[in-house]
This record gives structure tokens, C-alpha cells and sequence, in this order.
């Protein structure tokens, strides 16, 4: 099992978190759901440095939770602050900045990987780019995504000097840079629309027309980077078997069903992987797709039978088991409820969606007003 507790840092007051192939947080704005999945990145990046690098790792100096933490742009003081990560083969006891106890029982290996990096004729570009590759699990993709299209020709500028934006973004950029470079051109049928790169620049096309990516709708801006970056990353599976994506917002500028499509879309490529899935999400929507792929695997255990008849519905290969999810509501006090439905097998539908709830409720006694003059 693998489990991470934290308490008193930033908004969150107490949280205990089961960490499964797929962790999904929802809840308002400023609660520390970012947080919460950005802490669990750290700590799976620290756990995978350990199991492919150290014979005998410096644990002060990999694990500065102070600079991984500015990594993600996160300033909370962490003086009063307690954190516990474990896994079968990891224990990380952290208390007012110092490490209490640590249990590694990886294989020891020196194994030192390829220098795929050694093409590049920049050396501030070269070691960026090593950086986000060598022994980091996660792949991060930010809410300020779409961003992507305003600085894209610059984005070799932004890596080689100082610029005021954080880390994680422009690791995000190299990424995007990467994919855009080893991929020329795609067509993302489920969203309805295709790329090309034309030296250098990223050109989208539909059934309206050929246009400049910073042209495109919001939503395309949004989600290109995403796809074109999870494809990439993707690809590398025989480098990184064992990735950790971190997806905030996935519904950023989106329509509905537009959510629900990259919601298939991302599970249907990580399903079958050993990877794990990270979402933060402020939308009903994602959950509720979400809901519905657990609820095809949950008829498929009680009606085997009804096999094929379930595939016609949902494909497949995008059912999620009951024991591969949690889910959880980041709250106003600080703390962390799981909304799964332990009875129905299921994510709790009133947690899913209470603002439903009192927009039928203002609803009804509009109406009752209305009609009873």
C-alpha cells in the first residue's frame, strides 16, 4: 500500500491519502488540492530516484523538500509542518524540516543511464532537459497549459535564461518542446481537429480551416500541449515504465463532453500501463465520467456474462476497478474525505454534484411562486 499523511502544511490542517494507480481531488478554489497531488509527485520522484540511482543516497540533499517544493512554485513554511510517504519498499518520516525516519529497501544498483542529451550544443538547455529526464517518474502538466501557444517560439529562451516563471512550467515547456519536435504532425480524432508543425510552428486544422495554434480556440490551446506531451511521454515507455502524470484541470476551456472525451482518452492510455494517473479537478463532469468507466467494470465482475454487451457501451479497455481509484474531496477546514461509495461500489453522486442540489432547490420555489399567482 502506498500512503502518504500530511499535516499542518499551508490550507491543509490533516490529510491521509491512499495513493492508488489513479488519485483524483476535487473541491473548491485555494483548499490545497494542487498541493496535495504536488506533494505526492515529490515524494514518488524521491521513491524512483532511490530504486534506479543510489547505492547510498545523501536523503538531506535528494529529498530538499524546500526545493522541490519551489519547484512547483509552493512558498508554505514547512517549520511546523509533519509528513509521512510509504510504500513497500519506502518509508519517509519528515517533521519541522528534518527527516525523522527513512526505510529504503530498494535493490541497490549503480546503473547509470544513457546520455541521450549529448546532441544538444546548448549546455544550459542540455542540462534542463537532463534534469526533467533523469530519474524524475512524474509529468506534470500544468493549469497554465495553454500558455503554450504564446510562447512557443521563444521556448529555447525561456530555458536558457533566468526567466520569472516557475520551474514547473518551463519543465512543462521542454516537454512540449520535445514532442513537438519528435512528432510533426497528428490528427487527435476524438476532439475533432489535427496539427502539423511547419518549421517551427504549430498549425491547427479542422473542418473550419488551417490556422496558427495562438488563433485557436481556448480549448485547443488547452489541450494540444496536454496530448501532444502524454503521446510523447508515452512513446518513452521502454526508458520510464513506471510514470507518474500529474493532470491539473483536465476540463480547463472545454465543453462538457469535451471533458468526458479526455477523460476516456487518458485512461484508455494509462489503463493498461504501470503508470499512475494524478488528477485535481473542480468539475462534476470529470467525475462523473470517471464514475461511469468504474461502474462498467463493477457490472463486468457481477455479470462475466454480459461481456460484450458492456464493451458496446464502454470500451473495454477503459474500465477502471474499484480498488485502482481514490477519490477525494479537499475541504474549507483543512482536511481531506474520501467520496467513495464503499456500499455501491461507486463515487459518492452528492458529493459529485451538491451544487445541482440547491440550484433545484432556488429552482423550485421560483417555480412554486410563480405558478401560485
Amino acid at each position: 500500500m502506498e500512503k502518504l499523511i500530511v499535516k499542518n502544511f499551508g490550507p491543509i490542517k490533516e490529510a491521509e491519502i491512499d495513493l492508488t494507480k489513479y488519485v483524483v481531488f476535487i473541491g473548491d478554489t485555494s483548499t490545497g488540492k494542487s498541493v496535495l497531488a504536488k506533494l505526492i509527485s515529490i515524494f514518488r520522484d524521491f521513491s524512483n530516484l532511490l530504486k534506479n540511482k543510489y547505492e547510498k543516497a545523501n536523503y538531506e540533499k535528494d529529498l530538499d523538500l524546500n526545493n522541490q517544493l519551489n519547484n512547483y512554485n509552493i512558498d508554505f513554511d514547512i517549520d511546523d509542518s509533519f509528513f509521512e510517504y510509504s510504500n513497500p519498499e519506502l518509508l519517509v518520516v519528515i517533521e519541522k524540516k528534518k527527516i525523522l525516519n527513512i526505510r529504503n529497501d530498494f535493490e541497490k544498483n549503480n546503473s547509470s543511464n544513457k546520455d541521450f542529451f549529448k546532441d544538444f550544443p546548448d549546455e544550459e538547455i542540455k542540462n534542463v532537459f537532463a534534469q526533467i529526464y533523469n530519474f524524475r517518474s512524474t509529468v506534470y502538466f500544468p493549469p497554465e497549459r495553454m500558455l503554450i501557444s504564446s510562447v512557443e517560439s521563444s521556448i529555447y529562451g525561456l530555458l536558457a535564461n533566468n526567466v520569472a516563471l516557475p520551474i514547473c512550467f518551463k519543465n512543462f515547456a521542454a516537454r512540449y518542446q520535445f514532442a513537438k519536435n519528435e512528432k510533426q504532425n497528428m490528427l487527435f480524432e476524438d476532439f475533432g481537429f489535427g496539427y502539423a508543425n511547419v518549421n517551427n510552428e504549430v498549425l491547427i486544422y479542422n473542418l473550419t480551416g488551417e490556422f496558427q495554434l495562438n488563433k485557436a480556440s481556448s480549448g485547443i490551446q488547452s489541450l494540444l500541449p496536454l496530448l501532444l506531451v502524454l503521446k510523447y511521454e508515452l512513446r518513452l515507455e521502454v526508458l520510464k515504465p513506471e510514470l507518474n502524470f500529474l493532470v491539473e484541470e483536465p476540463e480547463l476551456n472545454l465543453f462538457p463532453i469535451k471533458q468526458k472525451k479526455l477523460i476516456d482518452y487518458l485512461i484508455q492510455n494509462i489503463n493498461n500501463t504501470k503508470h499512475k494517473l494524478i488528477i485535481t479537478t473542480h468539475s462534476p463532469y470529470v467525475l462523473s465520467a470517471l464514475d461511469t468507466l468504474m461502474l462498467a467494470k463493477n457490472t463486468f465482475n457481477e455479470h462475466k456474462e454480459l461481456k460484450d454487451d458492456i464493451s458496446k457501451i464502454v470500451y473495454e479497455g477503459r474500465w477502471i476497478d474499484y480498488n485502482d481509484i481514490s477519490v477525494y474531496e479537499v475541504r474549507n477546514d483543512g482536511k481531506v474525505y474520501s467520496i467513495k461509495n464503499e456500499e455501491f461500489r461507486s463515487i459518492d453522486t452528492n458529493a459529485i454534484d451538491r451544487v445541482s442540489d440547491i440550484i433545484s432547490e432556488e429552482f423550485d420555489k421560483l417555480t412554486e411562486l410563480r405558478y401560485a399567482h
